[in-house]
């Protein structure tokens, strides 16, 4: 049975042409094109396009960022700690104390902007063309977001569990997520080593560490098996070689 772990982009063209309404194609082109989170769609207004110019201002809002550690008895002469520490983060780095009851405060706000193609700008004008400029453009949830990506990746032939994560081998639906995945490989298939277009998609995803973006620099299960192929010619033609000269 084949191993499937990423969808290409000739699946991901035929499922943006599945559907037979424009609301589900301009979900699915959306995704397909940016390889945004599946949140970050559900959130845009008709204020965020800028279609005439085929850009998307992608509003970024994060909660309960930060937690203030209070300190615990036998530190500081019962002066409070202070020392700040992420919202999942267990314990105090200066003091010791236990923040797992502690709860997180702040909020913290990043906007991007990112570019779509003229296929998606296209379906924005469409779909977009009697709504105001603070509306909502998408008023679908997030699960039915995920049962459109389901259903159109059955539609062309990818039905149930059919792909595996390549660092777990557990096998899952297809999910937003894998448009996400898909971009990021061919991105970096493009950038090479080139550090200016490899920062160019941490910015476009809006990952806060370059970590996060490198995670995606890995080879398609196809590019191994090419890479593996050109190694075992090169391998055993210099064995047959030394052979034939004996």
């Amino acid at each position: 049975m084949p191993i499937k772990t990423y969808l290409t982009p000739a699946e991901i063209q035929a499922m943006i042409e599945w559907p037979d309404n424009l609301r589900d194609r301009l979900i699915l082109s959306f995704y397909g094109d940016t390889g945004c989170r599946a949140s970050e769609l559900l959130k845009l207004k008709v204020e965020n396009l800028d279609l005439e110019n085929r850009l998307v201002m992608i509003p970024h809002l994060k909660r309960g960022i930060k937690k203030k550690c209070p300190g615990r008895p036998g530190y500081g002469d019962g002066r409070p700690c202070g020392r700040m520490a992420g919202k999942n983060t267990p314990f105090c780095s200066r003091c010791g104390a236990d923040l797992s009851a502690v709860q997180a405060e702040g909020i913290e706000e990043r906007n991007r902007l990112i570019s779509i193609g003229e296929t998606t700008a296209e379906l924005f004008r469409e779909y977009t063309k009697e709504m105001d400029q603070g509306d909502q453009i998408i008023t679908i949830s997030r699960q039915q977001v995920y049962n459109l990506v389901r259903a159109a990746a059955a539609g062309i032939g990818i039905k149930g569990k059919a792909l595996t994560n390549p660092e777990t081998g557990k096998k899952h639906f297809p999910h937003p997520h894998n448009f996400r995945d898909s971009l990021a490989v061919s991105w970096l298939e493009v950038a090479a080593t080139d550090a200016g277009k490899q920062k160019a998609l941490q910015e476009h995803l809006g990952h806060k560490n370059f970590e996060t973006t490198m995670g995606y620099n890995k080879l398609t299960p196809g590019k191994v098996q090419e890479v593996s192929n050109e190694v075992r010619q090169m391998r055993f033609a210099k064995l047959k070689e030394g052979e034939e000269a004996e």
